[in-house]
């Protein structure tokens, strides 16, 4: 639309400009041919001799010149001898030239150039009028040319030739400078230019803001989707966990119970401390997925606190090391420290110590015995980088992007087919991110994995 509104416009400047030039040729013309009527109706004019008012050579008349009885030589005027002088005139006053033309002309200087004898033969051939810009490398001209029609006044000078009354005889070309009329049409084809561009520019302005509102809209819309995809995969998440995970320690534990009430009531002592051992095992694990799903549950629904506080992490990571070191001993695990000499951050300590906890007893589960684990901080200005590494069974490539997804989530048996709740990754994730740090895994199957994950350094949440 713009395009086109500019095009129409474009259009209407140039249509306008070339009738004002043309109206303008037009008055030109009508003026020259009013003065030579009025020079013929009184068969020519007299006028004294001077050196730029020769007599007309080229004007067969007796009575051409005459001497006054006061001694003054007069001349006789033609039409065509006056044309050609007020054209001189106005050629030095005005920039504006007249030229008298004919394809058979008396007067030999009155010959059609090129462009003229293409106009003369258009005439002939019906044209009315012809008005074009001529251009050079130095300047543009605006060339106007219309026929002069014999009357019977012309007869006179002209019956010779042959010429009847009615016949087109010749023309007269106008020429003068285009520059004013061409600044003046670059200027409003500029502001037009302007006007559009800067409509152009607002409309994609006011497009844009629209197309931004309305991606925000469907961001909106799709993000609440996605938070109702999550949350229907969190509610699915924690019923298959209640039906599944947590319903099978339950029944060894009821299982085994019943075996041993059974067992003394008989006093038969046999396997009883086994079955105890695995009724212990059990309930931790029931206890332990308890407290992952309370945990879980806390911080789906928000409420869960979050207390940040100056954390002196190297004491604190080493407390919790010395409590994992028992479960490393069974399997013969050996757990390295790469640490500085101290490293403060500020993060909630609960928050820290569960995600500690799940890397430290991950990496624990998925190290074959005889294995070991490195522990290690890596300091930066902005941030503080906490990794577990260990040198276990490591994890698939196309898995790894799945560990922190509650609908996707990953729990495999460790190298003592050790049980998970696929949970302890995913809280891993929300309480880091609840710091503004982030967690991300490192794998190579076959070649063990490194946790890490990173909080801002010294910084209050």
């Amino acid at each position: 639309m713009i395009i086109f509104s500019y095009l129409w416009n474009y259009k209407i400047i140039v249509l306008n400009n070339n009738e004002l030039v043309l109206n303008k040729s037009k008055a030109f013309f009508e003026q020259i041919l009013s003065t030579r009527a009025w020079n013929s109706s009184h068969g020519g004019v007299y006028v004294p001799v001077t050196g730029k008012t020769q007599p007309n050579q080229y004007l067969e008349d007796s009575l051409r010149d005459i001497v006054t009885v006061d001694g003054l030589k007069l001349t006789k005027i033609n039409p065509a001898y006056m044309t050609r002088q007020i054209s001189e005139i106005n050629s030095v006053n005005y920039d504006i030239q007249f030229h008298i033309t004919s394809l058979n002309p008396i007067r030999p200087a009155n010959k059609s150039d090129e462009w003229e004898t293409i106009a003369l033969h258009e005439f002939e051939h019906g044209t009315p009028e012809i008005l074009e810009l001529a251009k050079n490398d130095s300047s543009a001209v605006y060339r106007f040319m219309a026929p002069l029609t014999t009357k019977q006044s012309c007869l006179q000078c002209h019956a010779k030739q042959g010429y009847q009354e009615g016949d087109i005889r010749g023309g007269i070309s106008i020429s003068f400078p285009a520059e004013l009329y061409l600044k003046v049409v670059n200027s409003q084809l500029i502001n037009l230019a302007v006007v559009h561009f800067l409509i152009l520019v607002l409309g994609i302005a006011g497009l844009l803001i629209f197309y931004r509102k309305l991606n925000a809209y469907f961001l909106v819309i799709k993000t609440q989707n996605q938070e109702l995809v999550e949350l229907n995969a969190a509610k699915d998440k924690f019923f298959s966990i209640i039906a599944h995970d947590l319903k099978s320690p339950f029944n060894s534990i009821m299982g085994l119970s019943e075996i041993l009430v059974e067992q003394i009531q008989e006093k038969d002592y046999a396997g009883i401390e086994k079955y105890a051992g695995i009724i212990h095992k059990s309930s931790h694990r029931a206890v332990d997925l308890l407290m992952s799903l309370m945990q879980w549950s806390l911080s789906q629904t928000g409420r869960m606190e979050f207390k940040p506080e100056t954390i002196e992490l190297v004491g604190f990571i080493n407390e919790i090391i010395t409590m994992s070191e028992e479960i490393a001993r069974q399997k013969s695990i050996v757990i390295k420290k790469d640490f500085p000499s101290n490293a403060a951050v500020v993060a909630d300590q609960d928050m820290i110590n569960t995600v500690l906890r799940n890397l430290l007893s991950n990496a624990i589960k998925f190290t074959k015995p005889g294995g070991e684990i490195l522990v290690s901080i890596n300091q930066k200005p902005n941030e503080m980088t906490v990794s577990v590494k260990d040198s276990g069974i490591g994890i698939p490539a196309g898995r790894i992007g799945k560990l922190f997804q509650i609908d996707e989530s990953y729990s495999t048996p460790g190298t003592n087919n050790e049980r998970g709740t696929g949970l302890g990754l995913i809280l891993c994730k929300e309480f880091i991110e609840k710091h503004g740090g982030r967690i991300w895994v490192e794998s190579q199957e076959g070649n063990g994995s490194v946790v890490s994950f990173s909080l801002p350094a010294n910084e209050k949440s």
